[in-house]
């Protein structure tokens, strides 16, 4: 962040300085009362247990020169510590990061979908980063708290911006694009997290393609042509636009942007032909459409993959797609791409005592546990091949039957043995065991007693698909097994 003064601050945030000097600068912003820096302002945001308000003067000791405050009314005791009044500090934090991010001329990407959005985050960034100095999203940041803090990190020495933006209810994603401001979109898929709040997959998308609420004449929309809902963005597909359910400003949007489609299907502007995995690697043939208007496609490109899975070649071609965009040819971003390895807990292969274990525990939904399966099965000298999946949170009354619908894909496929973990991934098992599938099946009510079961059981050539709800915390699992103490 480069820095603000105080008055900067308040004047941007309509809050008013209620003690300390209004030069001082900052040049950082945080939520975390633990993590400071010496000319940071700290942010409490209120939640639904804790109001953090209770640790402005931790923040304080921990180095913050400044605090936002709903709290305090007029005064406050005789200090030098800045404290600044606002209504919401949340919706001052969204308020700055706004702000801020209007005092730089950089195109933001945006990505969103229901799964996918961290790895074509980092894909696509891998590539700009051939050309560029790239700004990526942050761990989990692409959230109404966290998209404003990656905004306040935008500096003079970035190019461009790569931004996951996530949403969990209707309304959410309206408020990241005005944030954010994203010149161009990906739309990675249509599934089912946070279908509890939304009830349907047509409502998420509405929600989700409120991303290009902020779009110019000259912006660009990639999406999935092989997602059912998001191909029907694709314009010459001919979709009625009574049938997309749009909200009144994302249409008006939709109408000028230029829509551009990836995937394997035959109208897709960047087509992937020819795909195949080879000593752990990914090979495709990437065919670009020379016009839409002809439907003609260019010779193609071969195109290499560190990574496993048709997702990640959905992933890969989004990313090959967006770097044309911004004037990379395919011959250097691919290169830019191959460096691409998967971060912790988000499908990365490790190998411990002889055992290949894909750990994609960081979070899950029954669409990200089929292209796990997916990756397990391209697993290369592997001589059994065992799921452990957990309980996936936010399906609401569909919970039981998309936890069903997991295990009848699961019982076609050529997988040894599946390990259940809660109530509601009992269900997979449950759908296995119905179809009759030679797959054995095992379920658990925790962490533990899986630990101890593949204690018992596990072997060297083993490969071990590890996925389920962040709060399922099945990184237990991993950890046990990396550490030698299975």
């Amino acid at each position: 962040m480069e820095a603000l003064s105080v008055r900067e601050i308040a004047k941007a945030v309509d809050g008013i300085i209620l003690s300390g000097d209004e030069n001082t600068q900052i040049t950082s912003v945080s939520t975390n009362s633990k993590n400071m820096e010496s000319k940071a302002l700290f942010v409490p945001i209120a939640g639904e247990r804790v109001d953090a308000h209770d640790f402005i003067e931790d923040a304080f000791a921990n180095g913050a020169a400044a605090c936002f405050t709903s709290r305090h009314t007029d005064t406050v005791e005789k200090t030098d510590k800045v404290y600044i009044k606002v209504a919401d500090t949340l919706k001052a934090l969204q308020v700055l990061g706004t702000f801020y991010r209007s005092r730089f001329d950089i195109p933001v990407i945006g990505i969103t979908g229901s799964v996918g959005k961290t790895t074509t985050k980092e894909m696509v960034a891998a590539a700009l980063a051939t050309k560029y100095n790239v700004l990526k999203t942050d761990g989990n940041m692409n959230s109404q708290v966290g998209l404003p803090l990656m905004m306040l990190r935008i500096n003079a020495e970035h190019d461009i911006a790569v931004i996951e933006m996530g949403m969990s209810e209707e309304g959410e994603m309206e408020k990241l694009a005005v944030i954010a401001k994203p010149e161009t979109a990906i739309m990675t898929n249509i599934g089912v997290s946070h279908i509890a709040q939304l009830k349907t997959r047509e409502n998420i998308r509405r929600e989700k393609l409120n991303i290009i609420n902020c779009f110019q004449k000259d912006s660009v929309l990639f999406i999935n042509g092989n997602d059912d809902l998001l191909s029907k963005l694709y314009k010459d597909n001919n979709t009625p636009l009574t049938n997309l359910n749009l909200c009144e400003k994302t249409r008006e949007k939709y109408l000028t942007a230029k829509v551009t489609a990836f995937g394997t299907e035959e109208f897709c502007d960047y087509r992937a032909e020819n795909i195949q995995t080879m000593n752990g690697e990914t090979h495709f043939i990437l065919r670009k459409k020379q016009d839409k208007d002809s439907g003609l496609y260019g010779d193609g490109e071969e195109i290499v993959l560190s990574v496993l899975g048709m997702h990640n070649v959905f992933n890969a071609l989004a990313a090959l797609a967006v770097a044309e965009q911004y004037n990379i040819p395919v011959s250097i971003a691919k290169a830019g791409l191959y460096e691409y390895r998967p971060i912790a807990m988000r499908g990365q292969i490790i190998e411990a005592n002889q055992v290949k274990i894909i750990d994609d525990s960081y979070n899950a939904s029954p669409d990200s546990m089929k292209s796990g399966i997916h990756v397990l099965l391209e697993l290369d000298g592997i001589t059994r091949r065992i799921a452990v999946l957990a309980d996936v949170w936010e399906l609401g009354e569909l919970s039981g039957q998309l936890h069903y619908d997991v295990g009848a894909y699961i019982a076609d496929q050529k997988i040894d043995e599946v390990i259940t973990i809660g109530k509601e991934a009992y269900h997979i098992a449950k759908a296995i065991q119905d179809k009759k599938a030679d797959i054995v099946t095992h379920t658990f009510s925790n962490n533990q007693e899986v630990i101890t079961y593949l204690s018992e059981h596990l072997k060297a050539g083993d490969g071990v698909l590890i996925k389920g709800s962040r709060g399922m915390k099945t990184d237990e699992i991993v950890k046990a097994i990396s550490k030698g103490t299975i």
